[in-house]
C-alpha cells in the first residue's frame, strides 16, 4: 500500500518528538509550510570525514549540469574503501537540494548539509554490522547526512516533505534515499544523457 506524504510526515514528526531526534514541533510545522517552494538550483555539501566542500549548480537552462554532478558524485565516494566512486543518482541531489532549501528558508540563511556516508563498496557495506545487504548506498542512491545546528529529526522531516524515498532517523544522522517511500527511526521500520547510477567514475579533472 503506498505511503502518503502526510502519513510519512506524521510518523516522522512523532518519531522526532523522542529524545533521539529532539525536533521542536513548531519547527516541524514551519518546515511543512515550505512544501510548495521550488527546489533551489544550487546544492552545498560538506564531507565529514575529509572536510571537502562542493557548492554545485544542479541544472542550467540547457539541462543537467554534468560537471557539477560529477563533483558531487566524487564527494559521495566511499572514503572508507579506497575512495571508490560511482555516478550518484541525480534524484538524490534533487532531494538534498530540496531539504537544504526548506531548512534554509526557515533558518533565514543557508544550512550546510554534512555527508557522513554516501556510496559504499560491497566490501565496506558487508563489514557494517547494521547495514542492509541490499542497501541503496551500494547503488549510489542513498546518503547519510546531518545539518549544522540541527538534530536528525529536522533533516528527516524536511526529507519527508519531498517523499522521494526512504527516510531514517538515527541518533546522529538522517538516512535518505530515492528508493520506495518509507520511514523508520533508530533502525525500526515504520512505514546531456546521464550515466546510470552506480556507473564507476574517475576523479574529476581540475578546471584549467
Amino acid at each position: 500500500m503506498p505511503v502518503s506524504r502526510r502519513s510519512l510526515l506524521t510518523g516522522l514528526v512523532a518519531a522526532a518528538a523522542a529524545p533521539l531526534a529532539g525536533l521542536d514541533p513548531a519547527y516541524a510545522a514551519a518546515l511543512a509550510g515550505t512544501a510548495g517552494l521550488p527546489p533551489p538550483p544550487r546544492l552545498w555539501l560538506r564531507r565529514e570525514r575529509t572536510g571537502e566542500e562542493v557548492s554545485a549548480i544542479l541544472r542550467t537552462p540547457a539541462g543537467a549540469n554534468h560537471p557539477d554532478l560529477v563533483m558531487l558524485s566524487w564527494l559521495l565516494r566511499d572514503v572508507e574503501d579506497g575512495s571508490a566512486a560511482v555516478w550518484i543518482d541525480p534524484r538524490l541531489f534533487d532531494l538534498l537540494a530540496g531539504i537544504q532549501g526548506a531548512m534554509s528558508h526557515v533558518h533565514g540563511a543557508v544550512v550546510p548539509l554534512i555527508v557522513t556516508s554516501g556510496y559504499r563498496t560491497p566490501r565496506h557495506n558487508a563489514g557494517l554490522e547494521d547495514a542492509a545487504r541490499s542497501s541503496l548506498h551500494l547503488a549510489g542512491c542513498a546518503a547519510d547526512v546531518k545539518a549544522v545546528g540541527y538534530g536528525p529529526g529536522a533533516v528527516a522531516t524536511a526529507g519527508a516533505l519531498h517523499a522521494r524515498g526512504g527516510v531514517g532517523i538515527y541518533p546522529s544522522f538522517c538516512h535518505l534515499d530515492v528508493g520506495r517511500v518509507r520511514a523508520w527511526a533508530g533502525g525500526s521500520l515504520t512505514g546531456a544523457r546521464q550515466p546510470q547510477p552506480g556507473t564507476p567514475i574517475e576523479p574529476p579533472r581540475a578546471a584549467p
